[in-house]
């Protein structure tokens, strides 16, 4: 078997090693493994190397042939709702990113995109800080606020652009900026296997519903509100997470259409991204931090994408790891290699070892990231199977409350 076309030149600069000191057979395939690891307060433990992993493919241990910690290079795109309402969290982004890409490394880049019905990219890949900056503040000098939201569109359009134009060598990061209340049909599936597809993670900064007062402004800002006229009634009308827009004194309406969720927080959730709220100061930074916080785990496998994706992986701390972080969690997905495309599995979630004899121990669950859980089933889950992956990689979705506990399956 030939190695996959591309993936020589990605190993050079994924491992900072001199290639030459690399040997590879032609009967193997490299894969590759992203991998974070956060405590029990959901910090991310950075500083790790090659030798604090342990790596196992179907129980069988494998070695770390390549490693790239958190100096390798992204490309992460800016997704920003511009729809009605939003203005004031975009000036909050582009306040905050004066300080925010700062954490970001010299070989990173950044996009931007805007949306309300329509996507529209405003700022291809770019490495530079004054750019970025710039692009920022062009989207609030020429964007209007006034249109509706397509959110599942949107998504699926970054995702998409991420695909065609992210550098291979680099990771991929989409970053979402939203209240999530669209008006287009919600597709979890869909924009989940447009993001596997484009291997980038989805990190969502959750915008608050804004309360509009009748022919005012935004709360605590001056002028006369959202263009277009006046709201009707006499009450206040509260825009995002499913409140009612596209009404008569509406901009660009025209017709009543109901707000939805579109399955922002899970989608991110499955894709391996955070949620933090964009109120608080510090959400762009920590965002950006967190998506370089992570580590790429290569190891031969004598097997091609389609028989991996049916083999059992699983990622630890070693034992010297789990002595100096007894409760930290990792959260890993194979990435599939064939020539010059690549895609991502489905989150698995590795927590702490039970005491020799004793029950598990359950790490705390945060909210920003969940999966396949290893160890540990805190909560009921329902596995829902992507036939395109192949059997064995799914992804895993909530269960709610009161759903039927599921049939089990016939022992053997």
């Amino acid at each position: 078997m030939v190695l996959p076309a591309g993936l020589l030149v990605s190993v050079g600069l994924l491992s900072g090693q001199d290639s030459d000191s690399i040997v590879f057979h032609s009967d193997v395939v490299l894969a590759r493994v992203d991998v974070q690891v956060v405590d029990s307060h959901n910090h991310t433990i950075t500083g790790l190397t090659a030798d604090s992993f342990q790596l196992r493919e179907d129980g069988k241990p494998q070695a770390i042939k390549n490693f790239a910690n958190e100096n390798m290079p992204i490309d992460i795109l800016l997704l920003l709702d511009v729809s009605a309402s939003m203005r004031p969290h975009v000036e909050r982004i582009s306040s905050a990113a004066h300080d925010a890409l700062r954490v970001l490394g010299d070989n990173d880049r950044v996009g931007i995109m805007v949306f309300d019905t329509t996507t529209r990219l405003r700022l291809s890949f770019r490495g530079g800080r004054a750019e970025i900056n710039r692009g920022l503040s062009d989207v609030l000098n020429v964007e209007r606020f006034n249109g509706g939201t397509h959110i599942t569109h949107a998504m699926m359009s970054a995702a998409d652009y991420v695909r065609r134009e992210a550098r291979p060598e680099a990771r991929r990061a989409i970053v979402i900026l939203t209240d999530d209340g669209s008006q287009d049909a919600r597709n979890d599936m869909g924009v989940e296997r447009a993001l596997s597809r484009a291997d980038a993670v989805l990190s969502y900064l959750h915008a608050p519903e804004i309360v509009m007062q009748r022919g005012g402004g935004y709360p605590g800002r001056t002028g006369t509100g959202i263009p277009g006229g006046t709201w009707p009634g006499s009450g206040p009308v509260i825009l995002g997470g499913g409140g009612r827009r596209g009404g008569r004194g509406y901009p660009g309406g025209g017709g009543q259409q109901q707000n939805h969720s579109a399955g922002t927080a899970d989608i991110a959730k499955d894709s391996g991204g955070d949620t933090f709220p964009v109120d608080d100061a510090s959400a762009l930074e920590d965002t950006l931090a967190r998506l370089r916080q992570r580590y790429a785990l290569h190891f031969n496998s004598s097997e091609n994408n389609e028989s991996m994706a049916r083999r059992t992986l699983s990622v630890d701390l070693t034992d010297a790891g789990r002595r100096r972080y007894p409760d930290a969690e990792v959260r890993y997905r194979r990435v599939f290699l064939s020539g010059t495309s690549r895609e991502a599995g489905a989150i698995s979630i590795t927590r702490a070892h039970p005491p020799e004899g004793g029950p598990v121990r359950a790490a705390m669950t945060p909210p920003p990231a969940t999966g396949v859980d290893e160890l540990t089933t805190p909560k009921r889950r329902r596995m829902s199977v992507d036939q395109n992956y192949g059997s064995g990689v799914h992804i895993a979705r909530d269960e709610p409350e009161d759903a039927p506990a599921p049939a089990k399956a016939p022992e053997k």
